[in-house]
């Protein structure tokens, strides 16, 4: 019994030497099942170009700048002049997926308040964290909130920005 013990033993040690050796390091992450967390977030500042949809077609794009802010509100600034800044709010809901709604007013050519309108968003980070894209549910409300109406349909583009270093930085950099 006691040699049949050894030998079986034996046999389970020489059976694991022929296994690959994994440090903790290696084996602590099931690869399969690792989400990524470069390029989880879309803080920062962003130039954008949305395209809206009309029942014939797109129109022409509206260029805006982003920021998205860690607590997880973002500021507009469109460049079309018809209306305010856009305020909103985004969540992360999955890999690279994320989920916004923000809001602004409409206005006239002799700017009084027109109509506010509810934007419902889903936004797409590239891999490399550099491009955004989504797309839009857009409700416009009357002044007493009232639906109007409710346009699905329009696409945004983004690029990330960067700071970039001015001619004199390495001057700037030597001043006490």
């Amino acid at each position: 019994m006691l040699h049949h013990n050894i030998r079986l033993l034996t046999g389970i040690l020489v059976a694991l030497m022929a296994l690959p050796a994994q440090t903790l390091q290696e084996s602590i992450i099931a690869a399969d099942k690792a989400v990524p967390v470069v390029h989880q977030t879309i803080e920062g500042t962003w130039l954008s170009e949305l395209r809206r949809a009309t029942p014939s077609g797109f129109q022409p794009p509206i260029p805006s700048f982003l920021t998205f802010l860690r607590d997880g509100s973002f500021l507009a600034s469109p460049a079309d002049g018809t209306q305010s800044a856009v305020h909103g709010m985004w969540i992360r809901v999955g890999d690279r997926k994320f989920l916004a709604t923000a809001f602004f007013f409409s206005f006239n050519e002799s700017r009084a308040l027109t109509t506010i309108t509810k934007l419902r968003i889903n936004y797409q980070l590239s891999p490399d964290g550099k491009n955004l894209t989504g797309t839009t549910e857009a409700v416009i409300l009357d002044r007493n909130g009232r639906v109007l109406a409710t346009t699905p349909g329009s696409t945004t583009t983004m690029l990330r920005l960067n700071p970039e270093i001015p001619a004199d930085f390495q001057e700037f950099q030597r001043l006490p």
